[in-house]
């Protein structure tokens, strides 16, 4: 082998390597849907597929805000509103529920510069998949769309740079924490990206759909008091997370969807209710949610945000779509 060949082969090692795992990995411990009653599985249109609490001694680890996995559901990418990316592996059992994660990943979310984003400029709350290994990433305190090249198995998480897109034309300014907090990739191509809360009393979320460089607006019907704060996209439907949270309540959560045909109407659109989580439930602040098939399902993998809170958890549940 020549100097040559030799130097070009350890840049290429180089340039196809990936971060090394988190030392130790981190500790599950399997929740329930009715954690007063484990033996019920069914909630709405969603029927139980195993859930997780995951934890890590690693400071780094919490705050995950949005979500995507690869074919599957074999491995998950997540970004935290602190600006680290996450992977993992996802570990499925015999009967086809989530019960555990391994090889767990973090690595900076990078400026232009190829800095680690800290403070609000690092508040990164939603993730869309653009294919070949391309993904759209919103911030919401410095409200902003970027685009990652991680390579087709995630292994430029450590030093991708952005690349930067447009932002929605909105007539008001997007909120300084109650922003673009949904964003995923519709079937046609087009990036959907959802304002958490409306801009005014009129109980409508903002969506706006990208198509090439024109956007347009459509309005979602909201609910009083609860955020829009994940969407996903499979089989022409959008699947959306609203969250509410007080401190006399706690945590609550409702899962709907619409059809993608609904964003060519000026109407409202009126989604479809399939499950709502309250006090019965294992529920924490969630906020990222995917779609994958396995196993002929179609499946929902939601997590939640600990905000770096010990008093908050990191769940991540997986529900099949029965309705």
């Amino acid at each position: 082998m020549t100097r040559y060949t030799l130097l070009l082969a350890v840049l290429l090692t180089a340039s196809c390597s990936q971060p090394d795992p988190v030392a130790g990995g981190p500790t599950t411990q399997a929740v329930a849907l009715f954690p007063d009653s484990p033996e019920t599985l069914q909630l709405g249109a969603l029927q139980w597929r195993g859930g997780i609490n995951i934890s890590d001694d690693d400071a780094r680890f919490g705050g995950l805000s949005a979500l995507e996995t690869s074919a599957g559901g074999a491995r998950l990418l997540a970004v935290s509103d602190s600006a680290w990316w996450v992977t993992t592996d996802l570990i499925w059992s015999e009967a086809g529920d989530l019960s555990g994660v391994g090889n767990l990943v973090i690595a900076p979310l990078l400026d232009q510069d190829g800095d680690h984003l800290e403070g609000e400029a690092g508040d990164s709350e939603g993730i869309a998949a653009l294919g070949d290994g391309r993904y759209a990433v919103s911030f919401e305190r410095q409200a902003r769309i970027w685009s990652y090249d991680l390579g087709e198995n995630w292994e430029r998480i450590d030093r991708a740079r952005p690349s930067l897109r447009d932002l929605p034309p909105t007539a008001l300014p997007i909120t300084h924490n109650g922003g673009m907090e949904a964003l995923t990739l519709l079937d046609d191509g087009s990036l959907l990206v959802g304002i958490e809360w409306p801009f005014s009393a009129d109980t409508a979320y903002d969506i706006w759909r990208q198509t090439g460089e024109q956007w347009a607006l459509s309005s979602l019907a909201a609910v009083t008091e609860y955020g829009l704060t994940g969407m996903t996209m499979i089989d022409g439907q959008v699947y959306a997370l609203q969250r509410y949270w007080t401190p006399a309540v706690g945590s609550q959560l409702r899962i709907v969807r619409f059809d993608q045909g609904a964003l060519d109407s000026d109407d409202t659109i009126e989604p479809e209710l399939l499950a709502e989580f309250g006090a019965a439930n294992s529920v924490d602040n969630f906020e990222g949610i995917t779609a994958f098939h396995r196993d002929g399902e179609t499946i929902l993998l939601i997590v939640s945000d600990d905000n770096y809170n010990p008093q908050q958890r990191t769940l991540l549940m997986a529900f099949a779509v029965t309705g």
